[in-house]
């Protein structure tokens, strides 16, 4: 199995969006807690993550 795949298998427990995918790459986005996103991001640094972009907290309006 390839590490792209043990990857994109790590992410499905934390519901993360596959925003572009290629034979050799991926784009993920994960939405959660820091601590999730710490301990997934772990995770992903030992099957070859390149690079990690955080936002920190967002907050939208709800209009009624």
């Amino acid at each position: 199995i390839s590490k792209r795949k043990k990857a994109l298998n790590a992410c499905k427990k934390y519901n993360a969006v596959i925003l572009d995918k290629t034979n050799k790459s991926c784009v993920i986005q994960i939405t959660a807690l820091r601590r999730e996103i710490d301990l997934i991001s772990i995770s992903l640094k030992k099957l070859g993550l390149v690079s990690l972009s955080r936002t920190g907290a967002v907050a939208t309006r709800r209009r009624c």
